[in-house]
């Protein structure tokens, strides 16, 4: 039998850095923290962390030994998860790491049948940015997360596949025959969005890293660039004549309903999209909730 809170400990003052804060994230003393960590370092012969003024940093075979101790954990859990699954349990939690876009505009589509069919299993929300999801997922902080974007480290395949929409001002808008709020518009040329206003969302999100990609496949120079983290506000200033943005797919149902006057289309000869993965530890078990979860998620189409 694995000592699983040994192993918490350990995972916790790597995680801090220092005694003292992974001693109050426990619960328990310092003293008794770190005589712990000393015991068992005196036990595998070799230190695990550098001390250096009361940060820690662990060692060559501290790093080796903490990537053991994850991947033991995460197998102990897996079959713990797997045993329930047999035994008849539809009881549990489920840990579900999303990028703030995904998870505001994911969530209130799939919920209520979630918790029709799983009502005991507890559904947590973590929103981060990739990155953080995926360093989240490997320590075994969340049970699975939603990327546009996989690693080699984890389990990560494509559950579907989100279209990415240009939302033109009215004002150009008007000026077409035959558009009307909403996404079923004749596409757009590229060059439409030359030396015209653009509303980005900030860099490091996903979304600013497709409009780039756009801007520089076509050598777009805008007149201007309004930054935002708000998608929100993005889709509000374009309907305010304010220009142009970007917005995936899975907002743009939403954000008519809130009555905004939007219009969407695509760039012609070039659809933009995002291939959303579920990641998971390797080899780890899936519940039978956590699939129904994932068919759920597929089946909105997130559109």
């Amino acid at each position: 039998m694995i000592n699983e809170r040994l192993i918490q400990y350990l995972l916790a003052v790597a995680e801090e850095q220092n005694f003292t804060l992974a001693a109050k994230k426990l619960y328990i003393s310092q003293p008794a923290l770190s005589r712990m960590i000393l015991d068992l370092e005196k036990s595998l012969g070799t230190p695990l962390f550098v001390r250096d003024r009361g940060n820690l940093h662990p060692t060559q075979v501290g790093e080796i030994y903490l990537k053991g101790c994850r991947d033991v954990l995460a197998v102990f859990h897996s079959v713990n998860k797997q045993i329930s699954d047999l035994s008849g349990s539809r009881s549990g939690r489920i840990v579900l790491g999303v990028t703030a876009v995904t998870g505001e505009f994911l969530l209130p589509q799939i919920l209520d049948d979630f918790e029709r069919e799983y009502p005991q299993v507890e559904l947590i929300l973590t929103e981060e940015k990739a990155g953080v999801l995926q360093d989240l997922v490997k320590r075994g902080k969340t049970d699975l997360a939603l990327m546009y974007q996989t690693d080699p480290d984890l389990e990560c395949y494509m559950i579907a596949e989100n279209p990415v929409y240009v939302q033109v001002p009215p004002a150009f808008a008007e000026e077409k025959t035959g558009w009307k709020p909403g996404k079923q518009n004749p596409q757009i040329e590229a060059e439409a969005l030359q030396n015209q206003p653009l509303i980005l969302l900030k860099k490091g999100r996903g979304m600013r890293a497709i409009a780039e990609q756009f801007l520089k496949q076509f050598s777009i120079t805008p007149a201007r660039i309004f930054e935002t983290e708000n998608i929100h506000l993005a889709s509000r200033l374009a309907a305010l004549n304010r220009g142009f943005t970007f917005i995936p797919g899975i907002a743009v149902s939403p954000l008519m309903q809130d009555g905004q006057n939007a219009y969407y289309c695509q760039v012609k000869d070039y659809p933009m999209k995002r291939s959303l993965y579920c990641c998971y530890q390797k080899q780890s078990y899936r519940t039978e909730a956590e699939q129904y979860l994932i068919s759920l998620i597929q089946k909105t189409g997130l559109e």
